[in-house]
């Protein structure tokens, strides 16, 4: 053990402090380039004056290194960033809170580091002394001034464990320096781990739990490698186990069962420390919350708000909100993954100021949801395990989500075959009996003959339910049979337009999509009437969708009205249907102007084959 003395410790430690805060600062850089918001610049410096301190007293240790002048300067540049860092802790803990007691810290750091360089020009060791007094009863004079301020103005506020350590860290960080220069200089590496711990304390970077994970396996590591270079120096293990081959199995089962105790010990050690630390609980209650099946009585939108209140209350955070009808627009505008919003963010965004996280749940649709997490209680930041928790609680979500949805059309589909048995109608015996009602009309009465033709063709189209799209042509025919009856029931007083292009008669429709418009225009807008009215359809793409209108001239539509009676059924199954065939990718949009209603959907253009046969529109007048 003659290796084992002050030089080797010395050397180790400050190893250890050079490796832990460079990885600190790489952390920081990332979080800087990730996120701009809330740079933690204090946190940084600290960092950075701690790995300047490491890396001087490193250099230093080296017995074959020859005094000269840029050894001076290094050991003044090393003891001015171990001063300086106690400023900066003591800042860092008090942040906005008397800034007098900080600014005077920053004085005496400056004095104490004055008298360190006034020792290397006299070449004497009594103004190093000075120094060390200085910067000893400064700092713990300032903290325990702190620590009374606090207790007396506000004994309730603020006043928590965490803050009670950061307190006591400070003050054993600046009476370490009192073994600066005896026999017991090692003790002065204390401020390794007490300047880390305000810095975890003051967790504002987004990979700090990363960082604590590798702090935690890079210490159980070094202490079983430690261990190991023990036994070996004390007990020649090596040489030992080296001819004996049985003892060598041992050993080598030994190595294995350490091994396997220091992957189960670390994983301890950071789950006490992520509950310790980041006051973070256990996430298996939340995920059974999550997954609890929805019952009928419970719509997708109930399910979308507790889930936002589980996951509120899990990172307790201040506010949250579910933003679960978004426009196509804002869909182009939402973020791939788990977005840390700042501040010049985009729609859907903008209008969310308070939001500090955004989680997008896509669905099979087409359509989206977004939950917006706003600032964390404590002035925590969401890190990086917090963005994978987010992420699996977005696909248990989205899980749950599409689940009610497939049995919603289960049970849409049952409903729709119960009804078709309780209301079947025998098709022949429907068309036999208007066939015998077209051969009693006379020859003469072609308009009678005619509205017979037309009924069984509306009856035809309707009684088909083999199929869920239908091209815009045969839509159409139904449309001009449909217009062609009322014609006869109101005479002149209906005027009908349809202008289509040709090449869209083959575009697929959802089936009855464009005849309850029609339908709804005639019995609201002209019937009522008793002056002319017009009904008016038109069919056109732009951009690969398709745009379907039909206008109507007579009252205003009243959209409380026709959604809360018998007349609004049929366009709430069109909207319906279409939400059911294209999710959100579809729009059904009303309004209402100047004596005119204008209800008309779009979908994207389906077409089944392109037709030739030109571009002029087909447009049908009846007077």
């Amino acid at each position: 053990m003659k290796m084992w003395g002050p030089i080797l410790g010395n050397t180790l430690l400050h190893c250890t402090g050079v490796a832990i805060f460079s990885i600190l600062l790489y952390l920081f850089f990332l979080d800087w380039r990730r996120s701009r918001r809330n740079r933690s610049r204090m946190s940084a410096c600290a960092a950075a004056l701690a790995l300047l301190w490491n890396i001087g007293d490193l250099v230093v240790l080296d017995p074959g290194l020859q005094e000269n002048v840029a050894v001076h300067v290094l050991h003044i540049i090393s003891f001015s960033a171990l001063t300086f860092l106690s400023a900066v802790l003591l800042h860092i803990w008090l942040k906005h809170h008397y800034s007098y007691l900080w600014r005077i810290g920053y004085m005496v750091a400056a004095l104490g580091t004055g008298f360190h360089l006034w020792t290397h020009f006299e070449n004497s060791n009594s103004p190093h002394r000075t120094a060390l007094i200085v910067v000893t009863v400064g700092f713990g004079a300032l903290t325990v001034t702190s620590i009374v301020l606090d207790l007396w103005r506000r004994p309730l506020e603020r006043w928590t464990v965490v803050r009670f350590a950061a307190a006591m860290c400070v003050l054993l960080f600046s009476i370490a320096f009192v073994y600066f220069d005896t026999k017991a200089g090692h003790f002065h590496h204390a401020g390794i781990p007490l300047s880390l711990f305000i810095l975890l304390v003051d967790y504002r970077f987004l990979l700090l739990d990363a960082f604590l994970r590798f702090a935690i396996r890079s210490t159980l590591a070094s202490a079983v490698v430690l261990l190991g270079f023990v036994l070996d120096l004390r007990l020649d293990f090596i040489a030992r186990v080296a001819g004996n081959q049985f003892a060598a199995a041992l050993a080598f089962i030994c190595v294995c069962a350490i091994l396997i105790a220091f992957t189960k010990l670390s994983s301890l050690i950071e789950q006490i420390c992520t509950r310790l630390l980041f006051r973070r609980p256990g996430i298996e209650p939340v995920l059974t919350a999550l997954r609890n099946p929805l019952t009928a009585e419970h719509t997708e939108g109930q399910y979308l708000n507790r889930a936002c209140q589980i996951v509120e209350n899990f990172f307790d955070c201040q506010l949250s909100r579910i933003q679960d009808h978004l426009q196509t627009a804002d869909l182009e505008n939402l973020p791939k993954s788990i977005a840390l919003l700042e501040k010049g963010r985009t729609q859907p965004l903008s209008s969310n100021a308070w939001a500090e996280a955004a989680l997008p749940v896509r669905f099979s649709r087409g359509d989206a949801c977004l939950l917006l997490l706003g600032p964390r209680r404590g002035g925590r930041r969401f890190l990086s395990d917090d963005i994978a928790l987010l992420t699996q609680f977005g696909k248990i979500i989205e899980v749950q989500v599409e689940r009610r949805r497939h049995l919603e059309m289960q049970a849409l589909a049952s409903k729709a075959e119960l009804r078709a048995l309780q209301a079947q109608i025998n098709p022949h015996f429907l068309f036999n009996s208007l066939n015998t009602l077209y051969g009693t009309i006379s020859r003469e009465n072609s308009e009678a003959r005619r509205l017979v033709l037309n009924l069984a063709d509306v009856f035809r189209y309707f009684l088909r339910s083999d199929r869920t799209f239908i091209t815009l042509e045969e839509e159409l025919k139904i449309v001009k049979a449909y217009l062609e009856i009322e014609s006869l029931r109101l005479g002149p007083k209906l005027t009908t337009t349809i202008q289509v292009g040709n090449d869209l008669l083959k575009a697929e429709i959802p089936v009855l999509s464009i005849q309850p418009l029609v339908e709804n225009a005639v019995k609201h807008g002209v019937a009522p009437r008793s002056t002319k009215g017009l009904v008016g359809l038109n069919v056109w793409s732009e951009n690969n969708r398709l745009n379907v209108q039909v206008l109507n001239t007579g009252e205003k539509f009243n959209a409380h009205s026709r959604n809360g009676d018998t007349d609004g059924v049929g366009l709430a199954n069109v909207r319906r249907r279409l939400t059911l065939c294209f999710g959100f990718d579809s729009e059904l949009h009303i309004s209402s102007s100047d004596g005119h209603t204008v209800v008309g959907f779009q979908m994207p253009l389906v077409r089944k084959s392109v037709s030739t046969s030109g571009h002029e529109d087909i447009v049908r007048q009846t007077a």
